[in-house]
């Protein structure tokens, strides 16, 4: 038998190796599936409109939100919707909020004032709002919000989505004739009522997908209010109505509470305007999730 070479080993090894990388690879029978398509969180802003005591029902609107985990990424507001959104946006709960819808007082909030502008100054409701908030500056608060108020000497809507936020809250809610206009940046403001009641656009123009706008908004009937509350309702019988339902129809879910005959401040009248707002944001939760499942299924 002759020798088993050295060169015929290495021939051997190469055929085999040759063959082996040329050897046809098996195609898979059943086709290989592309990944599932994350699901897309919408941008969703809640709007709370303006309309004095009737501003109430927006804690009965955040308790019913809240609990069902629908958790707004933006909060804009006019007036009381204004007020009332800031303390959300600084992270309290619907709970907190309405310990403190209930029991806050008249005393806490009006700091009367004799100037020919207006006889509430308005500075206690700022600091009153700076405390609530811990003293946070706008941008500075864990939901992004944004307070609405009015130019006095152009006539516009003026957007403010940082700085002081007890300030903006109070530019907001100073209703013209009754608050003297706070001053910022040489500029006097006055309720944001006058130029955007629920101010729907300002949050689409800050980028929501979709759009909860709450209105509370009706005529005053107590021509000679005497607290806080009734006094934000003064504005509300001079405002552009076409206006405001011109801007409201481009929510996406409009809530409608029942708060119409409310004008009064006692704590049973706020009890029963938070209750306003849970039963008719409850009327609209179906529609609310079915805007949220839509857009995460495009």
């Amino acid at each position: 038998m002759k020798p088993f070479s050295f060169f015929a080993l290495i021939t051997t090894s190469i055929c085999f190796t040759v063959t082996a990388c040329t050897k046809t690879p098996v195609i898979p029978t059943q086709p290989i599936k592309s990944p599932a398509k994350p699901s897309v969180k919408p941008k969703i802003a809640l709007v709370l409109g303006g309309g004095g005591a009737k501003g109430f029902a927006h804690v009965g609107v955040i308790k019913v939100l809240e609990k069902n985990g629908i958790t707004p990424d933006l909060i804009v507001g006019t007036s009381s919707g204004s007020l009332v959104g800031s303390l959300y946006a600084s992270g309290k709960s619907a709970s907190e909020l309405e310990d403190i819808a209930t029991h806050v007082s008249n005393n806490e909030l009006l700091d009367y004032s004799w100037s020919k502008q207006g006889f509430i100054e308005g500075i206690k409701l700022q600091n009153w709002v700076n405390t609530q908030v811990d003293n946070r500056p706008i941008e500075k608060l864990p939901i992004r919000f944004a307070s609405v108020a009015t130019d006095l000497t152009t006539k516009q809507k003026a957007v403010f989505d940082k700085g002081n936020t007890g300030l903006a809250v109070r530019a907001s809610s100073s209703v013209y004739g009754v608050f003297v206009p706070p001053r910022i940046n040489n500029k006097r403001y006055g309720d944001g009522g006058l130029t955007s009641l629920v101010p729907v656009q300002t949050a689409k123009q800050m980028g929501a997908d979709i759009i909860i706008a709450v209105d509370v908004s009706s005529p005053p009937k107590n021509s000679h209010p005497q607290d806080f509350w009734a006094l934000l309702d003064k504005t509300f019988a001079v405002i552009p109505h076409q206006a405001n339902a011109a801007e409201i129809k481009w929510a996406d879910v409009v809530i409608r509470p029942a708060v119409g005959d409310i004008g009064t401040t006692n704590t049973i009248a706020r009890e029963a305007t938070i209750k306003a707002g849970e039963v008719a944001t409850l009327a609209k939760l179906s529609d609310i999730e079915q805007k949220i499942g839509k857009f995460q299924k495009l």
